[in-house]
Order: structure tokens, then sequence, then C-alpha cells
């Protein structure tokens, strides 16, 4: 299992987001934590590294670090 981190100032922006969406987003995230590959896309060209979960709402933008187990969401985009 992955740990799920934020970059500096990005967790506030879940924070922010309508209930709904930061519920769903928030389990999206978990179901990642648990298959980083098999639970989001790439982002720009396909590599595992630099990932993407999108949600009705909001699209996660992620780094996964294999040697440290991390996910890091680099940022939060709110489309609500």
């Amino acid at each position: 299992m992955f740990r799920l981190i934020y970059d500096p100032g990005v967790d506030h922006l879940h924070d922010q987001l309508p209930p709904a969406v930061s519920r769903a987003l928030t389990l999206a995230l978990e179901a990642a934590c648990h298959d980083p590959i098999g639970h989001t896309s790439p982002r720009g060209h396909a590599d595992e590294w630099n990932r993407q979960i999108q949600i009705d709402g909001a699209l996660a933008m992620i780094f996964v670090s294999y040697k440290q187990k991390t996910l890091s969401v680099l940022d939060i985009l709110d489309f609500s």
C-alpha cells in the first residue's frame, strides 16, 4: 500500500472542494493508494510516475514514487 502525501499548499485545495466532490476524491485517492496504476491515468505522456485522477468536479495531479511507496498530490483543479 502507498502512503498519500500532499505537496505544501495543496491540502487546502482539497478542503475547499464541495463536500460531495471532496468525498469522491478522497475515495479515489484511497483506491489509488492500493493500486496506483489501476486507479489513475497517465498525465501527459504515458508513464508510471506522472498520473492523474479525474472525477466529476475535480482533477488531481499525482506523482507516484515506487521507491518510497508514496503518492504525492501535486495539484487539484476544481471543476465544480
